[in-house]
Order: C-alpha cells, then sequence, then structure tokens
C-alpha cells in the first residue's frame, strides 16, 4: 500500500470519498477550476525557479498564460459562480509576476541535491510497516542565508491561512518525515523550518488587495513526538483501508466536507451525473 499526507488527509476527512476516489478509481467528469488553478500555479513557478537559477529567469506571466490556455483547451474545467476563465486568467498572470519580483527579496535559494538539481517537487518514498509505503513531493526545499534547510508547501487559497494551523499541519509533518529519511541521500542537512507561500487568489480589481502574493510563514521543525505519532496515525489509516472501513463522514452541518466533495450526488442520491471511471465510463457499482 502507497500513501501520501494527501491520500492520509483523504481518508480522515471521509473514508468513503477515498474509498470512491482511491479505490474505485472514480473521478469527476469536470475538475474544480480551483484544482486546475492551483495545478497550472505550481508548475509555472516550479519552471519559473529551475530557469531563476540557470538564469535568466524566464517570463513569468508568459508561461503561465500558455500553461492555462492549455488547461483551458483541454476542458472540462467547473467554474465556481464567483469566477470565469478570464478573472482567473487576471489573478493568475497577476500573482506569477508578483512572486517573480518577491522571490529575491525573500532571501531563499532552492536546495540543491547531492546530483546538484533544485529539490523542486522531488518525488520521495519510505516505508513505514510491512506493506505499507509512504510517498509524496515537496513542493519547494530552500536553503536560507545562516544554510538553514526549509520546507515550503506553496498554496493558492482564497484567503490567507491562520499561520497557527502550521504548527499541526500533517502534511509539512509527513514532508519533514520523508526528507529526513532523504537527507543523507541527497546530501542535505536536516529540515529546520517548515512553512508555507501562499499566492492569494483574489480577482483583480481597482478596489480593495486583489491577488497577493504573502511572503513565507514558517515554524520549527517536528519533535520526535510528533513524527512518531504522524506515523502511528498514517499505520493506523493504512490497517482500516486494508481492513475494508469506509464509512461515510459528513460531521457537523457547518463542518462537513460533503459541500466540497466531487462525489456528492453519487454518494447521497445514486446520482451519476458528473462521474466517470478512469476509462471515462459511467459508475456501474453502487455508492
Amino acid at each position: 500500500m502507497r500513501l501520501s499526507p494527501t491520500a492520509v488527509l483523504k481518508y480522515e476527512t471521509c473514508p468513503h470519498q477515498y474509498y470512491l476516489d482511491e479505490v474505485l478509481g472514480l473521478r469527476p467528469r469536470h475538475k474544480a477550476a480551483n484544482l486546475v488553478f492551483g495545478g497550472v500555479v505550481h508548475g509555472v513557478l516550479e519552471t519559473w525557479l529551475r530557469g531563476w537559477l540557470r538564469g535568466p529567469a524566464p517570463d513569468a506571466a508568459a508561461l503561465f498564460d500558455r500553461a492555462w490556455q492549455t488547461a483551458r483547451d483541454a476542458g472540462g474545467i467547473d467554474y465556481a459562480a464567483t469566477q470565469s476563465p478570464d478573472t482567473l486568467t487576471a489573478t493568475g498572470r497577476a500573482l506569477v509576476a508578483q512572486f517573480a519580483a518577491a522571490w529575491p527579496g525573500f532571501g531563499l535559494l532552492p536546495a540543491l541535491a547531492g546530483d546538484g538539481a533544485p529539490v523542486l517537487e522531488r518525488k520521495l518514498e519510505v516505508p513505514l510497516a510491512p506493506d505499507v509505503v509512504f510517498v509524496g513531493q515537496p513542493d519547494l526545499v530552500v536553503l536560507d542565508a545562516d544554510g538553514a534547510l526549509g520546507c515550503l508547501d506553496l498554496k493558492t487559497p482564497s484567503s490567507p491561512t491562520d499561520p497557527a494551523w502550521l504548527t499541526g499541519a500533517d502534511q509539512l509533518t509527513g514532508y519533514q518525515l520523508l526528507l529526513d529519511a532523504h537527507a543523507e541521500r541527497l546530501a542535505l542537512p536536516p529540515v529546520t523550518r517548515l512553512g508555507l507561500v501562499e499566492l492569494v487568489k483574489r480577482k483583480v480589481t481597482a478596489k480593495g488587495k486583489g491577488p497577493e502574493v504573502c511572503p513565507p510563514v514558517t515554524v520549527a521543525r517536528r519533535g520526535a513526538e510528533a513524527l512518531a505519532a504522524y506515523t502511528q496515525k498514517v499505520g493506523w489509516v493504512a490497517e482500516d483501508i486494508d481492513r475494508g472501513r469506509f464509512p461515510k463522514r459528513s460531521l457537523m452541518a457547518h463542518n462537513s466536507p460533503c459541500g466540497l466533495c466531487a462525489f456528492r450526488g453519487w454518494c447521497q442520491d445514486g446520482d451519476p451525473d458528473g462521474v466517470i471511471t478512469l476509462a471515462g465510463d459511467p459508475p456501474a457499482t453502487a455508492p
């Protein structure tokens, strides 16, 4: 079994959603625009940072234009009522351009592994238990002016995250676990800081803040107790998956994952509209 920080979080959020997605392989016919947009921005920033290291830095806005247009041409994007292809185009161009302008002021350099390549979206894995492999792909590993190593997650939220969340964010704990396991192979020092760089996707407007690139926000690395607790959690999730435990989890009315779930109609009402298999067919099994 291969589990990533995202997969563990998906199972914890709703085991039945995990089952529909990861076990049955169901997919929404149309992807949420926020997910597509976030993926495009991630790819653009990775390309830009690699180019910035080599020099000269590429035009970030031009990179976004090409990648976003490719995503739009592929179709199958579900826009929220407050979104449109054009508003997200303007927001994306502004965000990546702001990131390119702000990056030198952050005082950070992408960390280079022993092979000389930057540790950007580097796929890592580590065995955690018999037949359980933990896998992940940290967005950006950096060195500050003092040579301290940090792991930064790139996010495109609609509003800035509460910094207090960082102290217990499982995804960052998982990334530290992976980087610690591979530090010697990558020829890197231990991770000392974990955090975020957020590109807040507000609309471009004549009034108000508009799109905003926030400076990195970080916290100290996790201690041994936190790492052990997270490792235990991954093991428990693996056990539940192996035993076929996939209950629906709606939680409280004002804190339910159902409203954001792409499988809501299928799960709650058996409505297959908007849900397909990996082969592109309607689902055949009962929800």
